[in-house]
């Protein structure tokens, strides 16, 4: 017979980048259509698909070969098609090749399919390796979901159906026998897997990520971490190291871990006042310790990988029934649900009344919580699922399909990454702000190309972006700022960090960014902030100020960002403001500075698809500063106009 086990490791390392690619895609699907529809329609309730191992109570016996085999290419042929559907449609194919794969793997473990070695655990990490290049490649979009790049998806899914087809399903002749196995020790092992899957998909899968949490080099993480790959790669080739696995080992590997990454989460979180007085609160800088927590915790990621190996094999020696993986299975959905609402309430706290608020400012306690998911059951894990044998596997595809990933994203990140040229002519300085409405278009389609188009038509010398802290679990874990820096060539400086819970601004400009800083308003609702930084043109310091107030503008925010404003020469302010020109904050704002639309348009003008009195977008510059144009245009790339200004410096 022949040797399957670096097939069955390349089956399951297509079939887990699948799944972490539709969770991703899911999820984003269900937030966009939040967006834009409230009532519980037919796609919205794709959630439930979730919880399709509950179908397996359905199940007396295990299922046929065919029964198998059609699942595995319903997930496959789901992912394949959801990136090229609108958004329900999305969203309802994404949600079928999650709930494919979430009934999938349960009857894989029945089979006892991940006794077979070190396959389902090498299978993750190559897994983890490609979606790094993948994003890495795609300026933290999976490239291999987007435009020609897709031929990428479907050549991997075509190997994955005919890997699948020749896999060997049979149930080993010594297992004919079932006997009755502890139902909370299954549910306990299930919610295990389910956490591993979630701090991937929480994180790691695309660490843009935890660079957005950290202010940290990006280059420098992504070295980092396909380092400790490889690095481990090298560990488990030895016999040596599946010797030295035990209980005591894991338990504290897995303490350690979850300790470093609540710390490195903690570091850049800021402690908010409560008193109105002691705002604007500048972003304090990271404590000195906190480079040393990440570098750390990337260290000592790989406990990942040991995890979900000792799960599922355990899980696999308890030989439960159809009906136990069904429940278990479906009580880990749940868990990873509500890890997911949890992770979302970080950010839209103020919309979500009653529990929302529980937790503002604790992103820490979502990610602890989720290591917790992965280091308590642990104890659950019997002395024969530390006898994993020996790695043969691990000597000879693992290490070389992980090292060719790294060595590509090594060169993904070098061709990237953005060279500015500075303008050389200092006649005309363009600026423009544009609210992004988190990378969705009014249809709800996640639309970054779109909204980068858009950028490229009025070709901005200095652009301020609003609700553009995409990176994370909302969003797809897509970052925004990353994407048009890298697409337009351009400095960014990302404002807030993603710790903070704000809905994100940043600054993009063809000039070096100098002296850049974050501050915070004072908000009872959600979280809001200003950047301040300062640009040169031809030898003149300009201040510039990108921001998003809160709904309607609340005034104590305008005073805060006022307060920063007294006294400076050169200034331009610009973002989603939240107020008109109707109103008072407008008047109060107009007695700094003046508004660059009416600099230009003195007496007026249509704006086709937008009343004059409705602008909320401004940009505002110092009163005597000469504007050669603006313009305000609304368009379907995102819920809000963009509004450009030209000055003369």
């Amino acid at each position: 017979m022949r040797d399957s086990k670096t097939t069955d490791t390349l089956l399951f390392s297509i079939l887990f980048l699948f799944h972490l690619q539709v969770l991703s895609d899911f999820i984003e699907a269900i937030y966009a259509y939040g967006l834009l529809v409230t009532a519980f329609t037919v796609e919205v309730a794709s959630i439930l698909l979730l919880f399709t191992p509950l179908l397996l109570f359905l199940f007396r016996k295990r299922p046929s070969r065919p029964i198998l085999i059609a699942l595995a290419y319903v997930g496959i042929l789901a992912r394949l098609l959801e990136p090229m559907l609108d958004p329900g449609g999305k969203l309802v194919a994404s949600g079928i090749s999650v709930g494919a794969f979430m009934m999938l793997f349960p009857f894989l473990v029945y089979s006892r399919i991940s006794l077979r070695g070190w396959q389902v655990g090498s299978g993750l990490l190559i897994a983890l390796a490609a979606s790094i290049f993948l994003r890495t490649a795609g300026s933290s979009l999976d490239l291999s979901e987007f435009g020609m790049f897709q031929v990428i998806s479907w050549a991997m899914g075509v190997l994955a159906a005919a890997l699948f087809w020749r896999m060997d399903l049979s149930v080993p002749a010594e297992d004919s026998a079932r006997r009755p196995a502890a139902g909370g020790r299954i549910s306990g092992l299930a919610i295990g897997l389910a956490s591993v899957i979630l701090m991937i998909y929480y994180a790691f899968a695309s660490p843009t990520v935890i660079a957005r949490w950290t202010e940290a080099s990006y280059p420098s993480i992504l070295a980092a971490l396909v380092s400790v790959l490889i690095l481990f790669c090298i560990a488990i080739s030895s016999e040596r190291f599946s010797a030295l696995l035990d209980r005591r080992l894991v338990l504290a590997w897995n303490a350690l871990f979850t300790l470093l990454l609540v710390l490195t989460i903690l570091s850049h979180q800021v402690a908010f006042p409560t008193d109105p007085a002691l705002y604007p609160v500048d972003a304090p800088a990271a404590p000195s310790s906190a480079g040393l927590f990440l570098y750390l915790m990337l260290l000592l990621s790989p406990i990942l990988f040991v995890d979900f190996m000792l799960f599922a094999r355990q899980l696999s020696l308890e030989k439960p029934s159809l009906r136990q993986l069904g429940g278990a299975f479906a009580l880990s959905s749940l868990f990873f649900l509500l890890m997911v609402f949890f992770h979302v309430f970080t950010t839209i706290y103020d919309y979500a009344p009653v529990v929302g608020p529980l937790f503002r400012d604790r992103f820490w306690c979502v990610h602890l919580l989720a290591g917790l998911g992965m280091g308590l059951p642990v104890l659950l894990l019997g002395k024969e699922a530390y006898q994993i044998g020996k790695p043969e596997i691990a000597r000879r595809f693992v290490p070389a399909g992980v090292g060719a990933l790294a060595i590509l994203t090594v060169f993904a990140i070098y061709i990237t990454s953005p060279r500015p040229v500075v303008p050389q002519d200092g006649a005309q300085v363009k600026i423009m702000t544009y609210n992004i409405q988190q990378g969705f278009d009014k249809a709800g389609n996640a639309n970054l190309d779109g909204q980068l188009a858009v950028i490229r038509s009025v070709d901005p010398d200095i652009l301020g972006l609003q609700e553009s802290g995409t990176a994370r679990i909302a969003n797809g874990n897509a970052d925004a700022v990353r994407f048009f820096a890298d697409s337009l060539d351009m400095y960014s400086y990302y404002g807030p960090t993603t710790t903070t819970g704000t809905f994100g601004i940043a600054l993009l400009s063809r000039y070096p960014i100098e002296q850049a800083g974050t501050f915070f308003m004072y908000s009872k609702g959600e979280q809001t902030a200003t950047i301040h930084a300062q640009i040169t043109i031809d030898g003149r310091p300009y201040q510039i100020f990108v921001t998003h107030l809160g709904n309607g503008g609340p005034i104590v925010q305008l005073q805060n960002m006022l307060a920063r404003l007294q006294g400076l020469e050169n200034v331009i302010a610009m973002g989603d403001f939240n107020f008109d020109p109707t109103t008072e904050q407008y008047t109060l704002m107009t007695g700094t500075l003046a508004d660059s639309w009416l600099l230009r348009w003195p007496g007026g003008k249509e704006i086709p698809g937008v009343p004059a009195d409705d602008r909320i977008d401004h940009i505002f510059v110092s009163p005597g500063m000469r504007v050669l144009e603006s313009e305000y245009v609304a368009g379907p790339a995102s819920d809000h106009p963009y509004m450009y200004t030209v000055i003369e410096p």
